[in-house]
């Protein structure tokens, strides 16, 4: 028989009502930047790191990485190596003595990103698994390329007609990096071809939520709304999504001209000479007036 409950007591009394600190739950202990940059957790290191008051130039590279990321997945390669170039010296100008300039380029060494780089680049256009997969080695291996390079292997498994695999890659790149938009929009095209529009749709809106100036995913959001018979919807989506086509092309011809000019002493020396020879131009002209 059990012992009567006494007045003002709710239940028996026990040893956690005289020290109810043995049960609190621990303090959250901060993440460290070191953590962050391991887990590939980019946009969090730096808010750590712009918290802490770390040296500046380590704030600036790991902003620069963040970027980088971005624009990987927004396959703009000129802009991404712009962004490479400026994270290299952002390291460089990192006092040797800072411990967080150490973590993170060794997490995160411009000259595998480099190559890494080099590869998404250079094999847009190869049509051999075999040759894709070696050749994609840099990217694979690095937590910022390889959703990328996991998504080109992806699109070229479902163009061989392995839509299996090809399903199977781009659902690997999405866990290596939840925001590939472009991952997550070939995986709607997937559904889309196979007649899934309800999923198709919705894989879309998830991609316009991660990216909303992306124009793929409103040109194929009109396209699973107008295979649902939504065709004012439709038309609306369509039409956002060439002007942002419009955008994105205009934007990539400066990125690449701008790319061109700082890459090749060609293209510099002649933009002097022109700009030597509009100069003489006028002062013959001048003269000429004079006379």
């Amino acid at each position: 028989m059990s012992d009567p409950v006494r007045s003002g007591q709710s239940g028996p009394h026990t040893a956690a009502q005289d020290s109810p600190e043995l049960y609190a739950s621990p303090p959250l202990v901060p993440p460290t930047l070191d953590s962050l940059v391991r887990a590939g957790e980019w946009e969090r290191a730096a808010q750590v790191a712009r918290a802490q008051q770390m040296d500046v130039d380590v704030q600036d590279a790991l902003e620069l990485l963040t970027g980088f990321q971005e624009q990987v997945r927004a396959r703009r390669y000129s802009k991404a190596r712009s962004t490479l170039d400026g994270y290299r010296a952002a390291l460089g100008r990192a006092p040797a003595d800072a411990p967080e300039r150490d973590v993170v380029r060794l997490a995160a060494p411009p000259e595998q990103l480099e190559a890494a780089l080099d590869g998404l680049d250079g094999l847009q256009k190869e049509t051999d698994p075999a040759a894709l997969a070696s050749g994609l080695e840099p990217a694979l291996s690095h937590p910022l390329t390889r959703a990328e390079a996991l998504n080109m292997q992806g699109i070229l498994s479902a163009l061989m007609g392995d839509a299996i695999q090809g399903r199977l890659r781009l659902e690997e790149a999405l866990q290596a990096d939840p925001k590939h938009y472009r991952a997550l929009t070939n995986l709607g095209n997937l559904d889309l071809e196979a007649g899934d529009v309800v999923s198709a749709e919705r894989r879309y809106r998830e991609v316009i939520a991660l990216n909303p100036d992306y124009d793929g995913g409103h040109h194929n959001l009109g396209v699973a709304l107008r295979r649902q018979g939504k065709v004012s919807e439709s038309v609306a989506a369509i039409r956002r999504g060439q002007r942002l086509s419009v955008k994105r092309s205009q934007e990539d011809t400066r990125a690449d001209i701008k790319e061109q000019y700082a890459r090749s002493p060609v293209l510099r020396n002649m933009r002097w000479i022109i700009l030597v020879v509009l100069v003489l131009a006028v002062v013959l002209l001048m003269r000429s007036a004079g006379a």
